[in-house]
Order: structure tokens, then C-alpha cells, then sequence
């Protein structure tokens, strides 16, 4: 007895994987569950995480240190235009290099050729003035100080036109916009988001010729700090005197806000959040019936093994072992069907869906709790192995 336990001690192939590898179907159906779970943790938290991104993409290029925005505003789908004198109270104190006003509005697009027309975001500003860090936009932008010229978001959806593909060629291009013509003078990249499928930006002067708005009013004023100036502290300072129908928020606080707009007052950021935890569920069940009936099909071998002076808590670890060795090897094939996913998912829809180590890790971990969880509820197959029936 004592000779047999020490060639399961010393047996190089871990009993685990013996047991696993025993029914080679029972094994693949539950690294079809891992990958499965897997696929669907990435998925979620990751077109989660697109959600926000996306939903920053423009404004986190601001060359700004505050944003002002409308007091009634809950988001970017509902930005409110607001009095544009309202920046001169900026203006009045030293800290402020400059104030500048953006415009912002959905507008319908129709691409030259084309006989349908869609909502597309245009935004509006002074070309003269550096308003973006982005290479791609200080590029083009002077090329606005002409009238009716626009830069097209060259990651907008197909629908709204092969306007990336056209514009390799020498003619212009045009596209209307509220049915008036504008010509597009350059490309750059700004990404999609889940309220808007295409944008543009303009001259502060081509937006009013494009748009209905009135020109005394915008939807977004910037604020230019002097170097070293604390805008939370600066902020603060001059909250008091703010006009009461805006709102200030330093360039990261407006951010946050966005965000926190659709992960709250969207029911969106709720379904995501909803799917991984249905997808951890529905893993973790198929797991523990894979689990469970694997102990049952071995409960004699079990049985054995106790009476072969194995203890519970030994055969428990065998259990929890083999979850472990299912999580490991069907964790990277799920990684990996993740990743083909998601090159899927943005080169339909234009959304940031990118895999990031965080989240692998995250999810793997969470994966591991999943795998653990399984095996917690299938160990109590194991009160039912009896090793006197082994004797009988």
C-alpha cells in the first residue's frame, strides 16, 4: 500500500491531468466553456472600455486647462449653447492666457453622390489658434481659413462615404452638409463613438454658413492657463463668480464627467457591465457540470485513493487542480479569439476595441476565481466516496 502511494507521490504526470486527460471529450467541452467565458469577459469589458474611450476621443485633445459648458448639460449628446461672453469673465483674471470658443452640433451629411443622408458630428473653431494636440489636425487646420472647407474624420463608418479612398485621387471632394456644399480639405483621425458615427471640423465661420445655430452663442468654451497654474485650485477660486448658466471643470474633470455619463445615466454602460457578469455565470456553471461529473466518473478511483491513506484534503487539491489546469490552457485560446474579435469589431464600426495587459490580466483572475468556484461546489461530490466500498 505504502509502495503504491509513493508512485502517485512521485509520478512526474500531476494525477490531475491524468484524470482530465482520461475523457478527452468531457476535456475539450470545458475548454469550450473557458473560452468561451473568456470571450465574452474580454468582449464586455472591453467594448465597455471602448464606451468611454470613444466617448472622450475628441475632447481629450483639448488644448485647454478648463472646459465650460452649459449648466444644463448632462453629457455630449445634450450639449446646450450658451452666451459666448460668457469667457470674457475669464479673461479678467491673470492666470488665463486665452479663452477660446468651440462649436458643437449634429448635422446631416450627405457625401457627394450619394442620396442619403446621415447625422454626423461637426465641430467648430479658430484655425488660427492651436485648440488640439493633435499632429494630424495642426497639419491640416490652416487650410480652413478658407470658406466652406472641412477636415473629415477619416475613421468615420463606410456608410458615410469612401471619402478616404476618394481623396487619394487629384479632384476635390465634396459632401453636403445641412444641403449646403462644403469641400473636404484634408483627413484626420478622431474615432467613432457610440452616439455618433462620423465627424468633421470647421472654421468657427464655416460652422455658421453649415449650421442654423446662432453666432453669438457656442457649446463649448476652453480656457488656456499659464504654465505652473493649479486649474483645481483656480477653479475653486473663482467658482463663486461664475455666471449661473455654466458649468468649469478642469480638461481631466470634464473627461470624468463624460464618462461618468454613460456609465451612469446610459443603460448601456449597465449592459456591459451585466453581460460579463452573466458571461462569469454562465462559465462557471458549465465548468462545475464538467467538474462535477468528472468527480462522480472517478469517485471509485477516489475511493481508492483513500484508501490508499490519501486524505480529503489531498483529493480536494486534486479537484481544484484540475480547474486550474483548465483555466490555463483555456484562458490563451480565449485571449486569442478575443483579439480576432475585436480587429472584427473595429474595422466594422471604427471603435477603439483594443486588448490592453490589464485587462488580460483582470480577466484572468477572474477567470481563475470562476475556475476556483467550480471546483468549491463540485468538491462536494467527494463526501459521497466511501473507501470500505473499495473492500466489498
Amino acid at each position: 500500500m505504502s509502495q503504491r502511494n509513493s508512485w502517485w507521490k512521485q509520478s512526474k504526470i500531476p494525477i490531475a491531468w491524468l484524470l482530465l486527460a482520461r475523457f478527452r471529450v468531457k476535456l475539450f467541452t470545458a475548454l469550450i466553456g473557458i473560452v468561451f467565458a473568456s470571450i465574452l469577459l474580454h468582449a464586455q469589458l472591453g467594448l465597455r472600455s471602448a464606451l468611454f474611450e470613444s466617448s472622450i476621443s475628441i475632447f481629450k485633445t483639448f488644448n485647454a486647462d478648463i472646459v465650460v459648458i452649459s449648466k444644463v448639460a448632462v453629457g455630449s449628446t445634450s450639449l446646450q449653447s450658451f452666451d459666448r461672453n460668457r469667457l470674457v469673465i475669464f479673461d479678467r483674471y491673470p492666470e488665463v492666457v486665452d479663452t477660446t470658443p468651440v462649436r458643437y452640433d449634429f448635422v446631416r451629411w450627405r457625401y457627394a453622390g450619394s442620396r442619403e443622408s446621415r447625422l454626423a458630428i461637426m465641430l467648430g473653431f479658430d484655425p488660427r489658434l492651436r485648440i488640439f494636440n493633435q499632429e494630424d489636425i495642426l497639419k491640416n487646420q490652416s487650410t480652413l481659413l478658407l470658406p466652406g472647407r472641412i477636415l473629415y474624420d477619416e475613421l468615420s463608418r463606410r456608410e458615410f462615404g469612401p471619402v478616404k479612398k476618394d481623396f487619394e485621387k487629384p479632384k476635390p471632394l465634396f459632401a453636403f452638409v445641412n444641403d449646403q456644399r462644403a469641400r473636404i480639405s484634408g483627413l484626420v483621425k478622431l474615432g467613432t463613438s457610440f452616439s455618433y458615427d462620423a465627424s468633421f471640423l470647421t472654421s468657427l465661420s464655416t460652422f455658421e454658413l453649415l449650421s442654423d445655430n446662432k453666432t453669438d452663442y457656442i457649446e463649448i468654451g476652453l480656457v488656456k492657463l499659464f504654465p505652473g497654474t493649479d486649474a483645481v485650485s483656480f477653479l475653486r477660486r473663482i467658482q463663486a463668480n461664475l455666471p449661473s448658466d455654466v458649468q468649469a471643470y478642469t480638461l481631466q474633470d470634464f473627461l470624468d464627467f463624460e464618462k461618468g455619463y454613460w456609465d451612469r445615466s446610459k443603460p448601456i454602460g449597465f449592459v456591459f457591465a451585466f453581460n460579463a457578469v452573466l458571461g462569469f455565470t454562465v462559465g462557471m456553471l458549465i465548468l462545475y457540470q464538467i467538474l462535477y461529473t468528472d468527480v462522480s466518473n472517478h469517485l471509485s478511483d477516489f475511493s481508492t485513493m483513500l484508501a490508499l491513506a490519501f486524505t480529503y484534503k489531498r483529493i480536494r487539491l486534486i479537484v481544484f487542480q484540475e480547474s486550474l489546469f483548465l483555466a490555463v490552457i483555456g484562458y490563451p485560446i480565449g485571449v486569442f479569439g478575443s483579439v480576432l474579435l475585436f480587429e472584427f469589431i473595429s474595422s466594422v464600426t471604427g471603435l477603439p476595441v483594443r486588448m490592453s495587459t490589464d485587462r488580460v490580466l483582470i480577466c484572468f483572475l477572474i477567470v481563475l476565481l470562476m475556475s476556483s468556484c467550480s471546483a468549491l461546489m463540485a468538491m462536494r461530490k467527494l463526501d459521497d466516496a466511501n473507501p470500505i466500498e473499495v473492500f466489498e
